[in-house]
């Protein structure tokens, strides 16, 4: 029914999942950044693969080294979930994320639904061509060693806001784990402002061909209602637009991240799911 796909087979996949770009960018840019040679990074995969009889990839399944699972499964299969839920025995789960109706039915497929969840709901899912973008001219700077502190306060007030987290103490603890590791990283960029003062982030969680996939934007809430967030979602996109990239997605949390994304001329093309667990629990079985 399904086999685990096999280090050299990342262009068949890539190729499969090309076609449905919107909502197969976490699998897209992890087989691009790590590829199917197993490794200790977060985000190294491990993608499960279902063929016709003439070996055409009908769905691909991923999960990370995180447990967190991603799918493109875009036509019903009757047994495929079953299969899914055996290749994945022995494996912790600690959510997942995709089109909405995909994760609701591998959520059941794979017995964890009535699991408990920290958060799970579908957002908007925006697509945009970057030749429609109008670069605000404003000033960026990657994260760097020394941000770690305000990033820990700016991440913290982001879990609470987007319920990534249910409480202070695990927003704390994430948003301390998050802003160590940021600081090492370039797809996190902050806006600056009188040339040396940061008010804003966003980040590129998601990198493949020519899309990018846009995350993290945050303006703390002292500094909020005055148009950073836009700015900084334009600019950024500005900056990976003049390296090549010609078209962005994203989700968006809420009502208000929605206007600011619709302003900069973000079309609505779906609803995408996330649904993260209360605590990793093994597949088929209901905590």
């Amino acid at each position: 029914m399904i086999r685990q796909a096999q280090p050299g087979e990342e262009a068949r996949l890539e190729s499969f999942l090309a076609q449905h770009p919107n909502t197969s960018m976490f699998l897209r840019g992890n087989l691009a950044a790590h590829g199917l040679v197993p490794s200790d990074h977060p985000h190294s995969s491990t993608c499960w693969l279902a063929e016709t009889e003439r070996g055409e990839i009908r769905a691909v399944v991923g999960c990370n080294n995180d447990g967190f699972l991603m799918a493109q499964v875009p036509e019903e299969i009757p047994g495929f979930w079953g299969a899914v839920t055996h290749a994945l025995a022995g494996r912790k789960v600690a959510g997942m994320t995709g089109e909405d109706g995909q994760v609701r039915g591998a959520l059941a497929g794979l017995g964890l639904s009535g699991a408990p969840f920290t958060l799970s709901h579908d957002e908007p899912l925006y697509r945009m061509e970057l030749d429609r973008l109008e670069d605000p001219g404003a000033q960026l700077r990657q994260t760097q060693p020394g941000d770690e502190a305000m990033l820990k306060s700016w991440f913290f007030e982001h879990f609470l806001d987007t319920g990534f987290a249910t409480n202070k103490l695990q927003a704390s603890a994430d948003a301390r784990k998050r802003a160590a590791r940021v600081v090492h990283e370039k797809d996190l960029r902050l806006l600056l402002e009188h040339g040396y003062k940061p008010v804003a982030m966003a980040g590129i969680n998601a990198r493949v061909a020519n899309m990018v996939q846009l995350g993290s934007v945050h303006v703390p809430r002292d500094l909020r209602r005055g148009g950073r967030g836009r700015k900084v979602t334009a600019a950024l996109l500005a900056e990976e637009r003049a390296r090549g990239a010609e078209v962005a997605v994203l989700f968006a949390n809420n009502a208000a991240a929605a206007r600011v994304y619709e302003a900069i001329g973000f079309e609505l093309v779906g609803r995408y799911r996330i649904a993260i667990l209360s605590r990793p629990v093994p597949v088929g079985v209901v905590a």
